[in-house]
């Protein structure tokens, strides 16, 4: 069993679990592991690696929400194919997405309260919901600011959800692991404009440089609405793969 791309760091403020989890997303990102592969048990990577069951568990978890490994019953968890790109028509979190893609994903969390979701979006979902959670934050993509990103979920299907820290962990593992809720279906919508005021400032561009604004509404495996976003990619950070088909 060579588990050589697996790097744990016990000093590290990562969690055990999170760093398992970016270690075999690299090793699929950069071939290490390709589709079909088949993964060490939650034992062997427990007893190899020193680490608890549940914190394999958990790793294995949140790769399983991302469908990026599948689990058989009777013969155990396997690489799935996957195709990625920040723009793309995969459901990724942003971690997931830049290891794939062979660079380093940071967060910082600019702001994490109650807020409500702007009058366009409200009026895009047909809001269901009396009140949302705003998270809004900076990506960066090696040490470099790449997305602005403006998020709201409803508070009445994910309660106490201002109590974790998205700078360590990514919306979507969060919403997998502690409410059993993993995106299905988003419905994108991307135009090209000039960074504003406030979002040049953030991203550390001169106003007015050109970026991709998305709206990205999301739905879970039932059809619930989960998340609402706006988001802003700068030029060079982002790409778009579309798939047509002649219905």
């Amino acid at each position: 069993m060579d588990i050589g791309y697996i790097q744990i760091d016990r000093r590290s403020p990562l969690p055990l679990y999170k760093q398992l989890e970016d270690s075999i997303v690299r090793a699929i990102g950069d071939g290490t592991l390709k589709a079909g592969d088949k993964l060490p048990t939650e034992d062997e990577l427990a007893e190899s690696l020193g680490l608890s069951r549940p914190v394999v568990r958990q790793a294995y978890g949140a790769l399983v929400g991302a469908k990026l490994v599948i689990r058989e019953r009777g013969r155990g968890s396997f690489v799935q194919p996957m195709r990625s790109g920040p723009l793309s028509n995969t459901l990724l979190g942003f971690s997931q997405e830049t290891l794939l893609s062979g660079h380093i994903p940071a967060t910082r969390v600019l702001a994490l309260r109650e807020g409500e979701l702007p009058e366009r979006l409200a009026r895009e979902v047909e809001d269901p919901f009396h009140s949302w959670f705003y998270l809004e934050r900076v990506r960066f993509t090696d040490g470099v600011p790449s997305q602005h990103l403006k998020t709201w979920v409803p508070r009445d299907r994910f309660p106490d959800i201002e109590s974790y820290d998205f700078e360590v962990s990514s919306l979507y593992s969060t919403l997998f692991e502690l409410y059993g809720v993993r995106p299905d279906l988003a419905r994108r919508t991307v135009r090209a404009t000039g960074a504003d005021a406030t979002t040049a400032q953030i991203l550390n561009v001169p106003e007015g440089t050109p970026i991709a604004q998305m709206d990205n509404i999301v739905y879970d495996e039932d059809g619930v609405l989960m998340e609402v976003g706006l988001e802003d990619y700068l030029g060079d950070s982002c790409s778009f793969s579309f798939e047509v088909r002649n219905d």
